[in-house]
């Protein structure tokens, strides 16, 4: 595959640029890494579905599609993997953008205003009726007490891009998964009568000296309250479906049949198709025999969307496979010819089915 030498740090960039991209020096990026930086850096700032490649299903994405969205982006433009110059701005962009539509709460804001939820003063300024008033207060005052740019403070103004990929991909706590990795370290300075007493790290606070001996039992409160909390997931894991199972008075009959597509399978026997993409699926009898015609049309449409998610998933999967191969047939001196050879005839029939229903990956 063509590819393209990184050139570093821009000799008219900031300091801070040309200190980050030492690492970036003599790495290569791919065609299609190149053109994911060139299209995010199009973006506006605050155009996160447009960021993440959902600006055409922005009001039908779910948090599923803009978490597998967040992976695309930010393995594409990872500056480790990605040597373009322009990479780490780019991956500093998904990850910011990632932090909004990744948040509930971020998330209906910026749906409903359209302005970054994390901007104190973007956020007055579309609740308030006033809003064209207090934009020439601002002016004249100077910006105030609100303040442009990234005002709020949530954990994303927190959390570093690096911080986010780690946590997303299993690298540590927070939203993406358990507690933080790495071992726990204690540093305190000061100490005496009259000193504060600063603690940097650590899960459970370190007792001053003084209070040692008494504060054992609150410390073991503590890590009983904290034992319990880590176990809370697995207990909610176990019960929650047998209650739900409880209250459902014990039906073992799907919400949605049981379907197969293109061939019948038995018990899998009556066959219907689907109303745009005219694809043969097949259900079992007895689950539609009181389906109403409109009811029947609905399992039509459902078939599809089902169908269709499911290719989109098989195909992004067969992608990721394919750069695998083809970055595996890259080597540090040279690339290796028999390794690209496979990268590039591995098949990808989800894919190719899409292309040929005319359905966009």
């Amino acid at each position: 595959m063509p590819e393209a030498t990184a050139s570093g740090a821009d000799a008219g960039g900031s300091a801070r640029s040309r200190e980050h991209n030492q690492g970036n020096q003599g790495r290569t990026y791919t065609v299609e890494q190149k053109a994911a930086v060139l299209r995010i850096r199009k973006c506006k700032p605050t155009a996160f579905y447009d960021i993440l490649g959902l600006e055409t299903v922005r009001t039908s994405c779910s948090d599923s599609d803009i978490k597998k969205a967040y992976r695309k982006q930010s393995l594409l433009t990872h500056p480790d993997k990605n040597g373009h110059e322009h990479a780490d701005e780019a991956f500093k962009m998904v990850s910011r953008a990632f932090g909004i539509l990744g948040d509930k709460e971020k998330k209906e804001k910026y749906d409903k205003f359209g302005t970054d939820p994390d901007s104190r003063f973007e956020s007055a300024r579309a609740q308030n009726p006033f809003s064209g008033f207090g934009s020439r207060q601002a002016a004249a005052g100077g910006g105030g007490g609100g303040g442009g740019g990234r005002g709020g403070g949530g954990w994303e103004e927190e959390m570093s891009p690096e911080e986010m990929f780690a946590r997303f991909f299993g690298g540590g706590g927070g939203p993406f998964g358990g507690g933080f990795g790495g071992p726990q370290f204690v540093f305190n300075f000061g100490g005496g009568p009259g000193i504060r007493v600063h603690q940097f790290g650590g899960g459970v606070p370190r007792a001053r000296p003084r209070e040692a001996q008494g504060g054992a039992p609150q410390q073991q409160e503590q890590f009983g309250l904290q034992t319990f909390l880590g176990l809370l997931p697995i207990l909610l894991f176990f019960i929650l479906p047998l209650l739900s199972s409880i209250f459902s008075g014990g039906s073992s009959t799907p919400a949605t049949p049981r379907m197969v597509y293109d061939q019948a399978q038995a018990p899998f026997t009556e066959g219907r198709t689907t109303p745009n993409l005219n694809v043969k699926y097949f259900v079992i009898p007895s689950e539609v025999a009181s389906y109403s015609k409109s009811k029947l049309a609905q399992l039509d449409r459902t078939a599809e969307i089902n169908l269709v998610r499911h290719l989109r998933n098989e195909c992004e999967n067969e992608a990721l496979y394919k750069r695998q191969l083809r970055e595996n047939a890259v080597g540090w001196f040279y690339q290796d010819p028999d390794k690209m050879a496979a990268a590039e005839a591995y098949k990808m029939p989800s894919c190719e089915r899409l292309e040929t229903m005319g359905v966009s990956r």
